[in-house]
């Protein structure tokens, strides 16, 4: 059964069409040139707008050109569940089975148990077991993330042994560096494949290796295998195990693929929102995603609107504090979110954690103070001239100073202490700085008001 086709891109829908139309004709080897010039993410929109006859022949050649674990990744869920439900375990063994090994990974971790089971005994006792290894992996990890077909030679190779040896070698895509081992397979060395092309040949691959290889440990987590390779503009990274051993490798697609899907994340927990939800998640399921984080929410604003009833009765004898109450709470929300969105990025980059001190914290007090200073004497200025209540525009500006810097620390020190006691500072930041900010915000306004109620007579 095919999808209708009115919601689809229009790229993908000519794409469909010519893709139907080389069927249609029996033009197999046009479509084969069609398929193996196209990248798998293009093709991926377009697989679930064929029919089901059509999918699998085009499947099948996709299985020949190794793309098919990518094009089906690429997919989102409900689309990827219900293409999979239409595949055989003998055509999945076959997708896995072409496909990269932390690609295949990954698609087989989509399937249920039983399923997954039946796909790894087809493939056979040598490569089930390579996947199973990836697939049993720690989740988050550098492990999970890792490709075990890569490129390693000897060291004491010679440079035209070398370059046979990677003539020889069947994946000439899947790498970008010809890594160097000793005989237990211990990283010694890597080297570029255009040093090795200008070295001479018979000179040894030790000698025109770089030692001092950049690598990371295979329960490194992905954040930090993101960072060394946007630190050193790697295409790929190796992976060591504790005892320095090449165990695979992570190219740049996925770790860009991590740096999205954080992203991704980050946004949506700072929003309070789970990041498993999309536009196609049934409505029951999203309020079941986002009730929590609601009621959390709503009791941190019962909090904010005790700090309001303490002081009802400064309120009630002078209602014009009412009025402008929430510029003041509103202003700090905004500063808050601000240094929140900074030091979560700062978080994810490796920029700042809980050991570089309280300098960033006090630097976000001084913008604070500025930014509190200069919005206050606007603020001041435009109340002052509109109401004439002068004590009121004084009020406001301490009072939009003090919150201000409020939400400098706040949105400083919140994710880093979520952060220290182990949680993602990106999924509950935004309520606890948003709560110091109101707070402050009202307690602030609201008790230099009853301060000045001592002092200046008011409308």
């Amino acid at each position: 059964m095919n999808r209708p086709t009115a919601n689809a891109p229009s790229s993908a829908r000519s794409y469909q069409q010519l893709l139907t139309r080389l069927l249609r004709h029996g033009n197999y080897s046009q479509l084969r040139k069609t398929i193996d010039k196209t990248l798998a993410a293009d093709i991926a929109p377009v697989l679930p707008l064929l029919l089901e006859e059509d999918r699998k022949r085009v499947l099948s050649l996709l299985i020949e050109a190794g793309k098919a674990a990518r094009a089906l990744l690429e997919l989102d869920d409900t689309d990827l569940d219900e293409i999979l439900e239409s595949v055989d375990d003998a055509a999945l063994a076959a997708i896995c089975s072409s496909s990269a090994p932390d690609d295949a990974a990954d698609l087989l971790d989509v399937l249920d148990e039983e399923r997954r089971a039946n796909v790894l005994t087809l493939l056979g006792a040598t490569q089930g077991a390579k996947l199973e290894s990836l697939l049993e992996g720690e989740e988050e990890t550098a492990g999970s993330l890792m490709n075990t077909e890569f490129l390693a030679l000897d060291s004491e190779l010679s440079i035209a042994q070398a370059i046979e040896a990677v003539r020889q070698y069947p994946r000439k895509d899947s790498f970008f560096y010809v890594y160097c081992v000793d005989a237990e397979m211990h990283l010694v060395g890597v080297s570029s494949l255009r040093s090795m092309i200008l070295a001479e040949p018979s000179s040894s691959l030790e000698s025109i290796m770089t030692q001092g290889v950049v690598r990371c440990q295979i329960d490194s987590p992905p954040e930090e295998v993101a960072q060394i390779v946007s630190k050193y503009d790697l295409l790929s990274l190796p992976v060591v195990d504790v005892q320095n051993r090449l165990v695979g490798i992570v190219t740049v697609d996925d770790v860009l693929d991590v740096i999205q899907e954080q992203a991704e994340a980050d946004l949506l927990h700072l929003a309070g929102v789970n990041a498993s939800e999309r536009v196609s998640t049934s409505a029951g399921d999203s309020f079941k995603l986002r009730f929590p984080w609601l009621a959390i929410n709503l009791a941190t604003a019962f909090f904010a609107s005790w700090v309001v009833h303490f002081f009802q009765g400064t309120i009630a004898r002078w209602a014009a504090l009412a009025v402008f109450m929430p510029i003041v709470a509103g202003m700090g929300g905004n500063a808050g979110t601000q240094t929140l969105t900074v030091f979560v990025r700062g978080l994810a980059l490796g920029e700042v954690d809980w050991r570089s001190g309280f300098g960033p914290i006090w630097k976000e007090m001084a913008v604070g103070f500025g930014n509190g200073l200069a919005n206050g004497l606007l603020t001041m200025l435009i109340v002052g001239l509109w109401t004439g209540d002068w004590a009121l525009a004084v009020v406001l500006l301490i009072a939009m100073i003090f919150n201000l810097v409020i939400a400098g620390i706040a949105g400083g020190l919140v994710p880093l202490v979520l952060e220290r006691f182990g949680f993602d500072p990106a999924i509950a930041s935004s309520i606890f700085v948003t709560t110091f900010t109101d707070v402050g915000g009202f307690f602030s306004f609201l008790g230099l008001a009853t301060i000045a109620m001592r002092y200046f007579a008011h409308p």
